[in-house]
């Protein structure tokens, strides 16, 4: 009995997180071929490059008609969003011009089945990219002894891509009014204001179109964007004449390119960790998440992580170059790029810090630094290039600093998806109960700043088993990104995808792949198309209306492959 306890209490300590190795727990996240050895194929190697990447099974017209079926269901999918949301999206509160657009006045009279086709267009979608993992050899259960198959390539899964996105580009925003935000402050720029002095509704008018579209919680305070998000708002507003059609288009053009350098990034990333890129692509790009917020809510994250992730990449090429020809672009360039990133939104800012621990790493080995002077030296480099960085961007943009001490304006907004806002809202809730009073707002002020020193902490963990050889630069940057997402003071549900981008290129064990698909296909139906609440009534026919159309529609597109003899679920 003793000997069970013991080894039951071992096995404890085992799971639990423990202060050992930085970065000895998180690098186990991605297996390479050298597990293949110790016997754990089982769960890890799934989406591990082959040694020879050129050598791809032959694909089965079978096969082919199935992939063809999937490709069109979220293709289908995307053009019930895009019409939809000519009634269900974040419509302007004045002037609204998708009245005029083919159907848009129709469904603008429809709010409830408008919202239902929406959801109903998410569902075909979500299924067909679940439905898609086994074709780039991400089976989504364990399969002992059966060796995946990536059946597609890379052009494939971009062209599915594209078959997705294209309809959206011409809809009305969704799940979120923030578009309407980046239009106002594009405007402010444009005409020579300060956007970090006063808020749209201040700065435009009470009367501005576009001012009195923006939500209440951003229409009278200052900017929350950086200059680079700025910079191209202007550039936008200037092209559109402050259009609200075509600056929505113009923005959506925007991530759409952020989305492909993204995209691009990751491909590499994926080679350089010898990970499957297709794989990478699919959990990445492809995700619903990806394509409903990135590109139907068009927030700048898509232009964030454009930047980051070329920027790490451009940086990881320097290093593997160093003590050869000159590397000096790759540097220049890489520390411009996540510069610019961190000037979209500052969580960009943190791939200098791993691209800079990479080069501190190899001064130290191939140069024969010590460790202060290798940290040291790389530290110089990159504070050098930001500091240049945001000279240059400050001058071609004319817009001030004010960006850097105007953070942190959403921390009013209380979300459930916060660990550390969830504890403290818990804590006052209980604290009311109790009869002490209400003391939410000082709880959530202790709860937040505890949260945000667990994050940099362990992202300074990272940062050190960068140093070592731990864990790979860009595995520690998608952990350490994870982390601060868990802990953030606001989280929505988008934000995950901080983490997913960098870490699809390296974490390739299924239990990761498995918690992305779930988390996303959940999430994917948890904002209401308008980005607006409504009455829980209302809210409950929209869902059993989708939900009833989602199994009718099933049904009959199940029958049809009956019949043609395709199976899309082997």
């Amino acid at each position: 009995m003793k000997q069970r306890l013991t080894a039951f209490l071992t096995g404890v300590r085992e799971d639990l997180p423990r202060f050992g190795s930085a970065g000895s727990r998180s690098a186990q996240l991605h297996a390479d071929s050298d597990d293949a050895t110790r016997g754990s194929l089982s769960d890890a190697l799934y989406d591990l490059l082959p040694d020879d990447p050129e050598v791809r099974p032959r694909t089965s017209i079978n096969q082919l008609r199935a992939f063809f079926v999937l490709r069109w269901m979220g293709t289908l999918g995307a053009i019930l969003i895009a019409v939809g949301g000519l009634g269900a999206g974040a419509l302007p509160v004045v002037g609204n011009p998708y009245d005029n657009v083919p159907f848009g006045s129709l469904m603008s009279r429809m709010l409830q089945s408008a919202s239902a086709l929406v959801f109903l267009g998410v569902g075909l979608m979500v299924t067909a990219w679940v439905l898609i993992a086994p074709f780039v050899g991400t089976p989504l259960r364990g399969a002992r002894g059966i060796k995946p198959r990536r059946l597609l390539t890379q052009s494939q899964l971009w062209r599915t891509w594209a078959g997705w996105v294209i309809p959206l580009i011409f809809t009305a925003p969704l799940f979120t009014q923030d578009i309407y935000s980046y239009l106002a402050n594009g405007s402010i720029v444009a005409q020579g204001l300060d956007p970090y002095s006063a808020g749209p509704v201040q700065l435009l008018g009470s009367e501005d179109p576009l001012a009195r579209s923006v939500p209440f919680i951003w229409a009278n305070s200052p900017s929350p964007y950086g200059p680079v998000a700025l910079g191209l708002a202007a550039i936008v507003s200037l092209l559109t004449h402050n259009s609200i059609i075509l600056g929505v288009i113009a923005h959506r053009i925007l991530s759409l390119a952020g989305i492909i350098a993204a995209g691009w990034a990751t491909s590499q990333l994926a080679r350089r960790c010898r990970v499957s890129p297709e794989s990478a692509l699919w959990l990445g790009i492809l995700n619903p998440l990806t394509t409903l917020h990135l590109v139907g809510g068009i927030h700048n994250e898509s232009v964030m992580l454009g930047l980051a992730l070329v920027g790490v990449e451009l940086g990881l090429r320097g290093v593997d170059k160093l003590g050869g020809r000159p590397v000096w672009f790759y540097f220049l360039a890489s520390g411009l790029l996540i510069s610019c990133a961190g000037m979209v939104k500052v969580t960009g800012f943190i791939g200098l810090g791993f691209v800079g621990m990479a080069l501190a790493r190899v001064l130290m080995l191939r140069r024969g630094k010590s460790s202060l002077g290798a940290i040291a030296s790389a530290t110089a480099v990159q504070l050098g290039i930001l500091i240049l960085s945001i000279g240059i961007v400050t001058l071609a943009s004319g817009i001030g600093l004010g960006w850097i001490t105007g953070q942190g304006g959403a921390a009013s907004i209380r979300s459930w998806l916060s660990s550390s806002t969830a504890v403290g809202v818990g804590a006052g809730f209980l604290g009311m109960l109790l009869g002490l009073g209400d003391h939410t707002e000082a709880i959530l002020s202790f709860t937040r700043a505890v949260g945000v020193l667990i994050a940099t902490g362990f992202m300074f963990r990272m940062l050190l088993a960068t140093y070592r050889g731990s864990i790979h630069p860009i595995g520690g940057l998608g952990i350490s990104t994870l982390v601060l997402v868990v802990f953030f003071p606001v989280v929505h549900p988008w934000y995950i995808l901080w983490a997913v981008l960098p870490l699809a290129a390296w974490a390739n064990r299924l239990i990761f792949r498995l918690t992305v698909v779930i988390y996303s296909a959940g999430m994917s139906f948890f904002v209401l198309p308008r980005g607006l609440g409504l009455p829980p009534g209302t809210i409950a026919v929209i869902y059993i209306s989708a939900i009833a159309a989602y199994v009718v529609v099933m049904r009959l597109w199940t029958l049809l492959l009956r019949r043609s003899r395709i199976s899309v679920l082997n």
